[in-house]
């Protein structure tokens, strides 16, 4: 039957979890009650992680239902949250380094201090892991320049022209030295760094 929950989308299935009504949503009867056993089989295990202990809890809210039958709907709910994992990596960091703190709160209740103090740390290297993946909008905003149309090139006496004019003056003036292919070479990968350009093969469109 998770197949035909797969077939629905996520946010009928939602709306079917607030309203409880199927006939609001065109969900048959069977597959209506196959989605409440799924989300209290999430609701549940999210406390109690032990599958056995989690179907025992389970059955006590729907005692129609075998224990091994509980713990196929847990398996079915773990089944359809991950089918397709789509959380984000920022998402699931700061999900941990909040579990994290609510083991450290754990362990200082339970004045285990050492394991407070490495819980508290785990969470904020979640954290940091986190912040760092975070792209400042202002960092990738392209920047407005004023750059000038011509270009300027004291050593090869290029004065004043425009940067593709004075690009090929410079490959001109690079051809006629007489210099071996290595030198050559050198001098033209010398001129693309001065001009930041790349001479490349191209295809009109």
């Amino acid at each position: 039957m998770i197949d035909q929950l797969k077939k629905l989308s996520p946010e009928t299935v939602e709306a079917f979890l607030e309203t409880r009504d199927e006939n609001a949503h065109g969900i048959h009867p069977r597959l209506a009650a196959y989605i409440l056993q799924i989300d209290a089989a999430t609701r549940l295990h999210s406390k109690h992680r032990s599958i056995s202990d989690c179907a025992k809890r389970m059955q006590e809210e729907y005692p129609e239902l075998s224990v091994s039958t509980c713990k196929s709907r847990i398996y079915d709910s773990i089944n359809y949250l991950n089918g397709e994992c789509n959380v984000t990596k920022t998402a699931w960091l700061l999900f941990y380094a909040d579990m994290y703190m609510k083991l450290f709160d754990v362990a200082l209740v339970a004045h285990n201090f050492k394991e407070a103090r490495f819980c508290l740390k785990l969470s904020l290297d979640c954290h940091i892991r986190a912040s760092s993946d975070a792209v400042d909008p202002d960092r990738i905003r392209f920047k407005p320049q004023i750059v000038s149309p011509d270009f300027t090139v004291d050593r090869m006496r290029i004065d004043r022209k425009g940067i593709l004019d004075s690009y090929r003056e410079a490959l001109t003036i690079i051809s006629g030295v007489d210099a071996n292919d290595t030198e050559i070479k050198r001098l033209k990968r010398e001129l693309e760094n001065e001009f930041n350009v790349i001479d490349t093969e191209h295809e009109e469109i």
